[in-house]
């Protein structure tokens, strides 16, 4: 069996996000089922930035449990310490030896849409990679939105760099073309929907179970507190509504579902579900709010118990999506809208499309009281996502030369 050192950047399977984190577990599943359909045994190599304070690297790189392959772990420089001293990235050991370099990007980090800081940190790996002539893949992600004329700038040259990439959707990839970029550019489906659970059995309260993932991120105003990403509606009024009036209806029971736990309210404190979950349980006893979830795994788990969900965390409505409940999206950046589309799912609400609160609140009751239309449209989404992870799992062989 032919062996190979596969360098996985921005594939934190630990992560607080449980986004991240259930990227980074389907695409190393999918990975491993590539490989091995094609005589690979790989060798994964955690990659990532260095700290910023110390943490046991080991224990939040570990892909134990994960994957039956080896793996290691190696760090590059953080960007502010490369932009004082441009050679520490092109020193890095990080990508010495690899294959191949494979990259998610948080999954919707390649745009200017979370500044031109962090565009030039998602671009660090491709750097370092260069330097010891290691192809780099970027994995299904959205990419762009780029505002700025220095975002386009730095996106065309670093994506012009890239030996291939997939996105996840119609307007990413109608986005690379527009960059004008000559790498092989895929359009296939985001990889949370292989990620892997456990089915539950629906419970038996006699109650119609919702999940409610609520965004703290969302429910806070953003990063900046001030409607960081201009909704067209108050999200915080729009969630006390839905919970009103859910709570107020004795057939219902509601399950918050918190797809991002921050330690104690540390790193992205106000990107923090749960502490916002814990303040509505307070004010609305009969919440369920479950322990923190283990992994994004148990949090679809759990998921796939409920007879209805909506959430504003992506991977929390992709989860519910992939294990068959009834779904409305809450929107509030174009991958939700690009993602959906492309599998024809049009019960969504869309926070950027000028919608009142009570017209957002009318949606969700809406979409509430026809629950079985959105199952039909949730089945016959599934041929389309499950297509489209075979298609990666092919194209990507081909891309990187295994066939």
């Amino acid at each position: 069996m032919h062996e190979m050192t596969i360098g996985l950047v921005s594939h934190l399977v630990g992560d607080y996000n449980l986004g991240c984190s259930a990227l980074a577990i389907s695409n190393i599943h999918l990975m491993d089922a590539i490989f091995e359909e094609h005589g690979v045994r790989p060798h994964y190599r955690a990659i990532l930035p260095e700290p910023r304070q110390k943490i046991n690297l080991k224990a939040y790189t570990t892909l134990e449990g994960f994957t039956s392959n080896n793996y290691s772990y190696r760090t590059y420089p953080r960007l502010k310490a490369t932009l004082k001293r441009p050679s520490l990235i092109y020193r890095s050991n990080a990508f010495e030896g690899c294959d191949l370099v494979v990259d998610l990007c948080g999954g919707d980090g390649y745009t200017d849409n979370y500044g031109m800081v962090r565009l030039l940190a998602e671009s660090l790996a491709i750097e370092g990679a260069r330097a010891h002539a290691v192809p780099v893949y970027f994995a299904p992600q959205t990419i762009g939105p780029f505002n700025t004329k220095a975002g386009k700038m730095v996106a065309k040259r670093e994506l012009g760099r890239l030996s291939g990439l997939f996105v996840r959707d119609g307007r990413s990839y109608e986005c690379c073309f527009s960059l004008g970029l000559k790498v092989p550019v895929r359009q296939v489906i985001d990889v949370a929907f292989a990620l892997p659970y456990e089915k539950r059995s629906l419970h038996h309260n006699g109650k119609i179970n919702v999940g409610l993932n609520v965004s703290g991120l969302l429910y806070s105003g953003g990063y900046n507190h001030k409607n960081y990403f201009d909704l067209s509606f108050s999200y915080r009024d729009f969630i006390r509504r839905v919970v009103e009036r859910l709570v107020g209806n004795d057939d219902v029971l509601v399950h918050l579902v918190p797809h991002v736990v921050a330690e104690d309210g540390g790193e992205g404190g106000v990107d923090d579900d749960y502490s916002v979950c814990r303040e509505l349980r307070q004010q609305y006893p009969s919440l369920i709010l479950p322990d923190p979830f283990s992994s994004a795994s148990e949090a679809k788990s759990y998921i796939s118990s409920m007879d209805f969900f909506s959430g504003a965390r992506m991977h929390s409505t992709i989860g519910a999506m992939s294990s068959g409940v009834p779904v409305v999206p809450v929107a509030y950046s174009r991958k939700f809208n690009g993602l959906y589309d492309s599998l024809g799912y049009r019960y969504l609400i869309d926070a950027k499309a000028h919608l009142s609160c009570d017209d957002a609140v009318d949606m969700f009751f809406d979409y509430f009281a026809c629950r079985d239309e959105l199952a039909v449209g949730v089945e016959q989404a599934r041929p389309v996502w499950q297509a489209a992870l075979e298609r990666y799992k092919q194209e990507f062989a081909e891309m990187v030369g295994l066939l």
